[in-house]
């Protein structure tokens, strides 16, 4: 399978998608969350909800195991995954199904965003890596434009499920264009340490003040915009 130049335009857009799965994945059906309330008898509100706690937890996940087995099989699976919980979401008939289906999905989706930064720091250093990143969030504000737009046509047109479909062309599109990423976490500089050890590692960080500043920082903006998107 060829790989691409990790400098080039194609390696810098397919990472910049990769990165908009967050955005994409909560903010394309927001049009369609009254309709979906109506017809399946529930909050939908609560997808959100859904997916934001998978995504959250599937990310203490991934995480650990990219590093000890690499990038490129984890966006691998995280893309079937993704497309496996969309295709739930689609085809759901209650508001519980749908809830877990969300829950699904976003083990998937959780992959693109964070190993996206995890190539970007495996190949450059701290300054490089700053400005890629800064490049990456640019396009990646695309995302939560577009999407809404986007779908607020398809409701024109058709249900609410059309809106699970196309995520479901969308992760399949992203599925090929996976396979010409490089691996960018060499087997020389994969973990060794167990699960337990990295696990470890992160009840170190929660004890360490710098560290909980910025994430508690982050963590009230973010618990800002989803009760916005929600609301």
């Amino acid at each position: 399978m060829p790989t691409i130049d990790t400098k080039g335009w194609l390696f810098i857009s397919i990472l910049s998608a990769l990165m908009a799965f967050t955005s994409l994945s909560t903010d394309i059906y927001l049009p369609a969350m009254p309709q979906m309330g109506r017809d399946l008898h529930g909050d939908a509100e609560l997808t959100l909800t859904g997916f934001l706690i998978g995504f959250s937890f599937a990310q203490l996940f991934w995480g650990a195991i990219s590093d000890k087995i690499g990038r490129k099989i984890p966006l691998l699976i995280g893309m079937i995954l993704f497309v496996i919980g969309s295709i739930g979401c689609a085809i759901s008939t209650s508001m519980y199904e749908l809830l877990a289906w969300r829950v699904f999905q976003a083990f998937g989706a959780c992959v693109g965003p964070m190993l996206s930064r995890a190539m970007i720091r495996d190949l450059y250093s701290r300054t490089e890596a700053a400005k890629m990143l800064s490049t990456l969030a640019i396009v990646m504000a695309i995302a939560p434009i577009a999407g809404p737009m986007l779908a607020g046509h398809l409701l024109l047109w058709f249900s609410w499920h059309s809106i699970f479909w196309l995520l479901v062309g969308i992760g399949t599109i992203m599925f090929f264009f996976v396979l010409v990423l490089p691996e960018t976490h060499p087997l020389e500089r994969r973990s060794t340490r167990s699960m337990v050890a990295t696990y470890k590692n992160y009840w170190i960080l929660l004890h360490n003040k710098g560290f909980m500043k910025y994430t508690l920082c982050v963590s009230c903006f973010y618990i800002a915009i989803y009760a916005f998107l929600t609301a």
